[in-house]
């Protein structure tokens, strides 16, 4: 990392607002990191009671602390991510609402606004789930990390150079993140960044990961970042690089995010929001899809996307609740890196490039796993092709965070459609992406 960007890094910033209140959180990637590790949740990072981070002990960042400062990091990505997971799925077709809330009604109905919790709410939200400050604290709290590491030697610490590879991964995955769900995002008070320029940050990130994995031979690191890189490369629109990097994933990879029973911000959301507090259940679309599978000859129920009906109707009166038997438990782990995406991105460049043959090989590897009938579309055009490899897109990555940014990059109609009535009122918006914060527009000099 570049003095520069060690700079930034120590000085990241958070913009938070309680009710009328606002404040400039300074340097709250230190804050949230050492408040981690005094095993204070990352809800504490944003409120107006947390302690001024420039009276933390001047041992907190400490080369013998290097373990437990990344895995504090890695923490703080695994709670966004989990509410990302969450709070798109709700946005977009892969969830839809079930509570009498406002807040939740502008999620579900595509008019979330500038000041709506969805920007500002922390990782302990789990009634309407937040996006930008997690993702901002996860990306911050990683780059501190490597700025400090890259700062000791390997004397001082002695798995350095994958500590590095770890942290600058998960940054990077912040950074995709961003740029996929956000219209735009600020890093560390700076301007007002496109998801391009993000996704171009996210890119260094990667590319410093796969360096150090190499240096510290942690192949299961290097497979993470090099997936994470091809797929920030097909967001900037370079399918063949994407391709390259996806073409070195072993089959049998995958990155699980693990959850626990108690710890709030550790909870699957999925299985909170639905099963345990019913503010959410699963989309029609994907209830549809799985029950259209036990009609058609050949066909097996899809277990990518199975879900399961439980019988009671979600707060606002009328939503039957409906749980993914793969968030069917607060532990239930969540993919976010696997061999099957790395596969669809091969496929979406061989589309690009003229291979449908090749294109249809992995379509039908991944159906035959996923127990459906071959895809015989017969004669093979390029728009046959795309739209089997979205809908694959769309079973093999359903609720992994993926759906959202699919929409942007393939610019794929919104569903219900814009302007079609919205059951709890008004109309379904236009949005397909998260507006940013005007706490951050009101915060930052440089907006």
């Amino acid at each position: 990392m570049r003095n520069s960007q060690m700079k930034r890094a120590s000085r990241a910033v958070w913009s938070t607002r309680r009710g009328s209140r606002y404040i400039l959180a300074a340097r709250a990637a230190v804050a949230g990191l050492a408040l981690t590790l005094a095993a204070v949740a990352c809800h504490d990072i944003t409120t107006l009671e947390q302690s001024n981070p420039g009276q933390l002990g001047p041992g907190v960042f400490a080369p013998e602390n290097a373990d437990l400062i990344v895995n504090s990091s890695r923490g703080d990505f695994e709670c966004a991510f989990n509410q990302y997971i969450a709070t798109s799925g709700e946005f977009v077709d892969e969830l839809r609402n079930a509570i009498s809330a406002t807040l939740n009604f502008n999620l579900d109905r595509r008019t979330v606004t500038a000041d709506d919790a969805v920007g500002t709410d922390d990782c302990t939200s789990q009634q309407y789930g937040a996006v930008y400050t997690p993702l901002s604290v996860a990306r911050a709290s990683n780059d501190v990390a490597v700025a400090h590491l890259e700062g000791w030697t390997d004397a001082q610490v002695p798995d350095r150079s994958q500590l590095i590879g770890v942290a600058s991964a998960y940054g990077g995955y912040s950074l995709v993140l961003l740029g996929e769900g956000m219209c735009s995002a600020a890093l560390d008070l700076g301007p007002e960044l496109t998801p391009a320029q993000l996704f171009a940050d996210a890119m260094t990130r990667f590319d410093t990961a796969v360096v150090a994995a190499t240096r510290a031979s942690d192949a299961n690191t290097l497979n993470l970042a090099l997936l994470g890189r091809a797929r920030t490369e097909l967001d900037l629109g370079n399918s063949a690089a994407a391709a390259a990097d996806a073409a070195l994933i072993p089959p049998g990879f995958e990155v699980d995010i693990d959850h626990d029973a108690t710890a709030t911000r550790r909870q699957n959301l999925v299985y909170i929001d639905i099963l345990q507090a019913q503010f959410s259940s699963v989309d029609t679309s994907i209830i549809n899809r799985y029950r259209a599978s036990f009609a058609n000859p050949g066909d097996t129920a899809d277990a990518r996307i199975a879900v399961d009906s439980l019988g009671p109707i979600g707060s606002d009166g009328f939503t039957p609740i409906w749980l993914p038997r793969k968030d069917a438990s607060a532990t239930s782990l969540q993919t976010l890196a696997k061999y099957s995406e790395a596969q669809l991105i091969i496929a979406e460049n061989d589309v690009n490039t003229g291979a449908l043959p090749a294109a249809k090989t992995i379509i039908n590897a991944l159906r035959a796993a996923a127990h459906q009938p071959a895809f015989n579309p017969g004669t093979l055009t390029a728009t046959n092709v795309m739209a089997e490899i979205v809908e694959q897109r769309k079973r093999e990555l359903f609720l992994e965070g993926h759906r959202l940014g699919d929409i942007r990059r393939l610019n794929l109609p919104l569903a219900p459609a814009t302007g079609a009535p919205y059951v709890s009122g008004g109309v379904y918006g236009d949005q397909s992406c998260f507006p940013l914060p005007n706490v951050e527009r009101i915060n930052n000099p440089n907006l």
